[in-house]
């Protein structure tokens, strides 16, 4: 048997079959030991002339190894029993070795002086980039503080940890503690088959008749928009709404947030910035916090008449159907129900209509069809579980990379959304040697029952065409270095761009009706059923655009005004109440669940809305010029994707579009303007 961890295996699929738990931190410990005998080495050599080839590439192949290693683990978090915990203590040994990389003071004196050289002065536009991209992350890590100044931003760095850590599980806790065991079927009159099949599913699996209620998405959303019962969607809301809730300070998120934000101030100030959201927006790149914050007032204010119209015709609504006072846990019930009609297919229609295989063979056509990808499933390549599907992507006759699907929601896998991990980024290295890229999907689309296959939901859809966004604009990137190939670093409201522009494919009524095929007899919903649908679905976006304008306004307060006097509640409310969202119960506690801001998207949120925005006009032009147009699909790639970190994404942006970007688009479709 070979004594070869099976981690330290690069630019290759892991061999996940032969992962062992004990494998994991030995891997990561091996890495990291070395790169830092390595980077001892590189320095010394380094001292008399830094060069490109022999300083920054070189470097450069250090951090890759070690990423690589740590995000081939990654997706091992997602593997019950102690996998999670060793996963998480490997993830804590790679940052805390980037960290001390960052705080190497000859290291960063290396790079200055290749940046200042004649070698350096004459290296391309890419190469500068990069070279002043790798010299500004050393100075925002904290690199220049003396000694007592980098052993307090340890100590902060170390408290942001374990707070971000506590506030998850915060949120796991109060999740994973509630269910709602039924027996009577009649208090789920109102919910479709398919969600009573999950929930009577999730009561089997706990050897219990009857079904099971738990707090995950997908069931929470099945009874607070359809079940009739309304003292169970009381029930179920408060629980939903007050998760990362507790009587116990200690147990509560409010103290946490507050704490984090604290913490993250102090670090900014430390590093010379009066506010976090000043270090973070110029740690990522992008817009400054004051061109941020106008962004979300003037959508503010564009949104507000229709919001408080929308909010009259439901009270008005509610009134008239023995509703009044309408309370929280009616309002999505209401919504569904106004904007029901006869003609209107029915959700458990529509998902009949979209089986998980279907959907996949979807995205692999639409990849081909838009950039003339060819995705080939891999059927020898081991994965972390037997559900999760490996696809080969050739461009032009070259492996661009590897794209795993871990499509399906299981026991040990986060409930919680969807998510992307970059697991390699491509790059050439000094010997010009070219590296592969890899991305990793995680959605949680609900398993099959019996003979009835996985099948998605139109928000399950919208979630698996937003990932699926992901993995192509990491694929699809062409720079040669390897930092620039990190779409990461194109800041909030770049790296959601090509999401954000995927889901737009799931909002129209031609291409939907054109992939669908019913599981049993593979017939197809007709463009009309399918525009009277969305239609419906699209008149509730609009107060979902509200609760998104709350929570980046909250993310910019709380981390913008950490020390104001105000409480964490309060800048909640403070915040629903200025986007023109629905006004909030005395025990809801919707942002003690908010992930995002620990899951590096703290005072970053409004990324998504800027983004999006963008994302509308780029699909303005396929609307004119062709949903499936491979030309316009090419361009879309030369100008957005293909450049990586290497240009601003607003200049990538205009580029594509051949005129500044416009919100007009996202704005119509809102129904904030008219036209």
């Amino acid at each position: 048997m070979s004594t070869v961890n099976p981690l330290l295996r690069h630019d290759e699929p892991i061999d996940y079959a032969a992962v062992r738990i004990e494998h994991l931190q030995p891997a990561i410990e091996q890495v990291i030991a070395d790169n830092r005998a390595a980077l001892s080495i590189i320095i010394a050599h380094q001292r008399a002339l830094p060069t490109w080839d022999d300083l920054v590439l070189a470097v450069d192949a250090l951090d890759a190894r070690l990423n690589n290693t740590l995000y081939n683990i990654a997706p091992l978090i997602n593997r019950p029993g102690e996998w999670q915990k060793v996963a998480y203590q490997c993830w804590d040994l790679a940052q805390a070795y980037f960290v001390e990389k960052l705080q190497n003071v000859e290291l960063l004196s290396l790079y200055e002086r290749l940046a200042g050289s004649p070698h350096g002065l004459n290296l391309d536009w890419q190469s500068k980039a990069a070279l002043q991209r790798t010299i500004t992350s050393f100075r925002l890590s904290g690199v220049h503080l003396n000694l007592e100044g980098r052993e307090i931003l340890q100590m902060l760095e170390r408290q942001i940890s374990a707070l971000q850590k506590t506030f998850s599980e915060n949120i796991s806790r109060s999740s994973n503690d509630w269910s709602l065991h039924l027996m009577d079927e009649q208090r789920l009159q109102g919910v479709s088959e398919l969600d009573k099949a999950a929930m009577a599913a999730s009561a089997k699996s706990r050897n219990l008749n009857g079904w099971l209620v738990t707090l995950e998405e997908p069931l929470y959303l099945a009874i607070i928009e359809h079940a009739q019962d309304r003292d169970l969607r009381e029930k179920v809301y408060r629980a939903y709404l007050t998760r990362g809730a507790n009587p116990d300070p200690a147990l509560d998120n409010a103290g946490v947030f507050q704490a984090l934000a604290q913490a993250k101030q102090k670090k900014a100030r430390l590093l010379g910035f009066d506010t976090f959201p000043q270090y973070n927006l110029q740690l990522k790149g992008g817009a400054s916090a004051e061109q941020v914050l106008a962004f979300l007032k003037d959508l503010v204010r564009q949104a507000r008449p229709g919001l408080e119209r929308e909010r009259q015709r439901l009270q008005s609504a509610a009134q008239q159907q023995g509703l009044a006072p309408i309370q929280p846990w009616d309002v999505a019930f209401m919504r569904k129900q106004k904007d029901h009609t006869p003609l209107r297919l029915s959700e458990d229609d529509v998902r009949a209509c979209f089986s998980l295989d279907t959907v996949l063979k979807a995205l692999v056509d639409l990849a081909h069809k838009l950039f003339g990808l060819v995705l080939t499933e891999a059927q020898a390549v081991s994965t972390w579980d037997p559900d999760v599907r490996v696809f080969e992507v050739v461009q032009d006759h070259a492996l661009l990379g590897y794209l795993y699907i871990d499509a399906i929601g299981r026991d040990g896998k986060s409930p919680e959304g969807a998510w992307t991990y970059y697991v390699w980024n491509r790059h050439i290295d000094a010997e010009g040697k070219y590296h592969k890229s890899a991305a990793a999907l995680f959605t949680n689309v609900a398993a099959g029952q019996g003979d009835v296959p996985p099948l998605l939901t139109h928000l399950d859809l919208r979630k698996l065409f937003h990932e699926f966004g992901h993995c192509l604009h990491h694929l699809m990137v062409r720079t040669s270095n390897y930092h620039l190939g990190n779409i990461l670093n194109l800041g909030p409201g770049g790296v959601e761009i090509a999401s954000q522009l995927l889901e737009r494919w799931c909002w129209s009524a031609q291409y939907l009706a054109g992939i669908s095929a019913h599981y049993q007899t593979g017939e197809p919903l007709t463009v009309q059923a399918m525009q009277t649908f969305l239609d419906q679905l699209q008149a509730q976006e609009r107060p979902k655009l509200a609760v998104e304008l709350a929570k980046s306004l909250f993310d910019l307060d709380l981390h913008g005004n950490p020390e104001d006097g105000r409480s964490v509640q309060k800048k909640v409310e403070d915040s629903f109440i200025e986007a023109g969202a629905w006004p909030l119960a005395d025990f809801e506690r919707p942002l003690h669940a908010f992930d995002y801001l620990v899951d590096g998207y703290d005072a970053g949120y409004f990324g998504y809305l800027w983004a999006n925005v963008y994302a509308f006009d780029l699909f303005s032009r396929f609307e004119q010029e062709g949903l499936l147009n491979r030309q316009t699909g090419r361009e879309l790639q030369d100008e957005v994707f293909a450049p990586g970190v290497a240009r601003p994404i607003q200049t990538g942006v205009e580029a594509f579009l051949k005129r500044p970007s416009s919100a007009l688009p996202f704005l119509r479709w809102y129904g904030l303007i008219a036209g």
